[in-house]
């Protein structure tokens, strides 16, 4: 798989420093297993991305980086379904589109970057997070004051699994 490998020693530090700024947010709020599938759709997503690529850019693609535009999909459609959890979520999402805005016009200024690339793992992390990331949604209030979520994600009611209710203060 391609998002393993980099085209240089600089492409791999930008890409390094990138999951690691956007890849614990996600870990944080999704949880492991979670984070690693979309890692891995997004991943996917961009090579199905590259079809468009392959029309439109001509060039071979490597790296990591449509897998981490996943995750920074991931990170809007967090922030859209839980703005009552996030305080709203505006600043959040004009953050998240100020990034990608500035990723694909530095994409489009420099040669060899894929931005077809990038948009294939977008939208890859968008609809892997839709369909698998956290959906929280309030249940009941216990005695304590605790408040009682049940994770809503569309792949519970599709499988059938059990889902098991999270605590907060």
């Amino acid at each position: 798989m391609s998002s393993f490998l980099h085209a240089n020693t600089g492409h791999l530090l930008v890409n390094c420093y990138s999951l690691n700024s956007v890849g614990p947010t996600v870990e944080s709020f999704s949880g492991p297993r979670r984070f690693l599938a979309v890692y891995f759709i997004s991943a996917i997503y961009k090579k199905s991305g590259s079809a468009m690529s392959y029309w439109f850019c001509r060039m071979p693609s490597e790296g990591a980086s449509g897998a981490i535009f996943g995750l920074v999909g991931s990170v809007a459609v967090f922030v859209l379904r839980h703005k009552d959890l996030v305080g709203g979520g505006k600043k959040d999402l004009q953050h998240i589109a100020q990034v990608i805005a500035l990723n694909m016009v530095i994409g489009l200024l420099s040669t060899g970057i894929d931005n077809w690339g990038h948009l294939g793992g977008l939208v890859g992390g968008v609809a892997a997070s839709w369909f698998i990331g956290p959906a929280w949604k309030h249940e009941s209030t216990s005695r304590d004051g605790r408040r009682l979520f049940i994770d809503t994600a569309p792949m519970y009611k599709l499988f059938k699994i059990k889902r098991v209710p999270k605590q907060w203060k």
